[in-house]
């Protein structure tokens, strides 16, 4: 094991028959990877990268857009400084929209 920083290790790894190899336990563990887990494996420059790849149902897809993810960061931040109204009926809210 080779000792990049403080934080981050460097390990040498041998390509077993099969072309085969295991991931290092502590990477493992930091990265909540275990058997069964898939993969993203991607060549970038001259480097082989590996991030664990989840699956998410079809139905929850939508949640994890990078356009929702967007809008959702930014509800939050609207909450967080006080940028929101509450409406006591249907009516309310419906004239609320209006104003917009």
């Amino acid at each position: 094991m080779t000792t990049v920083s403080k934080k981050l290790k460097s390990h040498r790894v041998l390509v077993q028959k099969r072309n085969l190899i295991s991931l290092p336990k502590d990477i493992r563990q930091k990265l909540n990877i275990a058997e069964g887990d898939m993969l993203d494996v991607r060549i970038e420059g001259n480097k082989i990268v590996m991030e664990p790849y989840r699956l998410i149902p079809s139905s929850q897809a939508y949640f994890w857009a990078e356009k929702t993810q967007k809008d959702m960061l930014e509800a939050n931040r609207d909450v967080d400084s006080g940028r929101v109204r509450e409406f006591t009926n249907l009516d309310e809210f419906l004239e609320g929209l209006d104003d917009d």
